[in-house]
Parts: structure tokens; sequence; C-alpha cells
């Protein structure tokens, strides 16, 4: 597996995810029940997307059309 995509927080994480498996590959989120574990104190993102190396390059293919905005809503 690979590291693939740091999201700002579980809700990117999902709405990710589903982006990345609606386009065919398959991705695993990994560290979302983290924050929790930190209670109160502050604690950096620890969420992140993984995909099988296999997929690596059609990972980054729709994640550069997601963050050029390919994928927003109108």
């Amino acid at each position: 597996m690979h590291e693939i995509y740091l999201p700002e927080n579980n809700i990117e994480a999902y709405l990710v995810q589903g982006l990345l498996e609606s386009e065919g590959v398959e991705c695993e989120i990994r560290g979302e029940y983290l924050p929790g574990a930190a209670g109160e104190l502050p604690a950096g993102n620890n969420i992140s997307l993984w995909v099988h190396e296999n997929e690596v390059e059609a990972a980054k293919a729709v994640l550069q059309r997601y963050e050029a905005g390919e994928f927003a809503a109108e």
C-alpha cells in the first residue's frame, strides 16, 4: 500500500475515497479514529488515504483532477 493523500478531515477523507472508488481505484482510509484518542490535547491531522502500488498512477490522475476543481458541485 502507498500513502496517496492527506485530507483536511474525516469528511474530506470519505469524499475523496468515494471519488477514487467511483473512478475504479480501491482506497483505504487510515488514522480516522486517532483524533478522538487525543481527547482535548492538540493533535495534528493523522488521517491519510492509501492505495495499492499498482493503482498509484491512476489515483494521482484522479487527485490531480480533484485538486483542479473538476469534480466541484455546480
